[in-house]
């Protein structure tokens, strides 16, 4: 797919508008749902097999049409902007996205890949804003969950390297697999981090049912507002809140958007 186009569901939550261009994904996580997605439809498809069947033409036509809509663009849902492959791919898209003057977010688990492309951020301006999904904290489980992605360090010192070169970072917390270490990790970027949002894990083998989330969303509000990080709570996460007040624009999730 080559077009940009407004997502829907939990999707929505993190943009209003997004681009997939990569088919399959290097990072082997157990929890992705995309290969579900994609074998409902075609039973043979492969998830390990990674492709950027790109219709330049289609994407710069794309591109053209959303030009001044003033809406941020998500790099990306079906496929990290970031693999251990095809690195100019990812820039050959953001320099068309650039030409059109379009605001841009980026989330990806690549961790230093992503320094490929620090000089064409740097183009963007205050258009763009790049981001890391953080996990565990630790080489261990970050190996056995997401065995391709980048190690939780890796994430970590991108997004710091980013941060002094002046580039807007945010973390996504989703999934939260061990809140604890969630924690422990908004605690380590907190001090650097321009925000982040806020989710859960949503019906996997049954992990969700044994956490306490209202613990969770109390520990991690507080330690957002301790660090003065903006943050948004996603709504699956919401719905677990008892005692905590969140603000209007906490609850929004067009709040963070470029």
């Amino acid at each position: 797919m080559s077009k940009i186009y407004e997502p829907n569901g939990r999707a929505r939550e993190y943009s209003p508008l997004a681009l997939n261009y990569f088919k399959g994904c290097t990072h082997g996580c157990a929890y992705c749902y995309v290969p579900r997605i994609f074998q409902h439809w075609n039973p043979e498809y492969r998830h390990d097999v990674v492709s950027a069947d790109i219709d330049w033409l289609e994407l710069e036509a794309s591109a053209r049409k959303f030009q001044g809509c003033g809406k941020q663009i998500l790099l990306s849902f079906t496929g990290d902007p970031y693999p251990d492959v095809n690195p100019d791919t990812t820039t050959k898209v953001l320099e068309i996205l650039n030409r059109y003057s379009h605001k841009v977010a980026i989330l990806t688990k690549g961790g230093s890949r992503c320094l490929h492309d620090l000089d064409m951020f740097k183009l963007f301006g205050d258009r763009i804003k790049v981001g890391a999904t953080l996990t565990f904290d630790n080489e261990k489980d970050s190996l056995e969950w997401e065995p391709g992605g980048a190690l939780p360090s890796d994430r970590i010192e991108a997004l710091h390297t980013l941060a002094l070169a002046g580039i807007r970072t945010w973390v996504s917390f989703e999934p939260v697999i061990i809140p604890e270490q969630s924690l422990n990790l908004l605690r380590e970027v907190a001090p650097f981090i321009d925000h982040v949002k806020i989710g859960k894990i949503n019906q996997y083998k049954g992990i969700d049912n044994g956490i306490d989330w209202q613990k969770f969303i109390a520990d991690a509000v507080g330690i957002c507002r301790d660090w003065n990080v903006p943050f948004y709570i996603k709504q699956d996460l919401r719905a677990f809140n008892r005692s905590v007040t969140l603000l209007p624009e906490q609850c929004d999730p067009d709040h963070l958007n470029i």
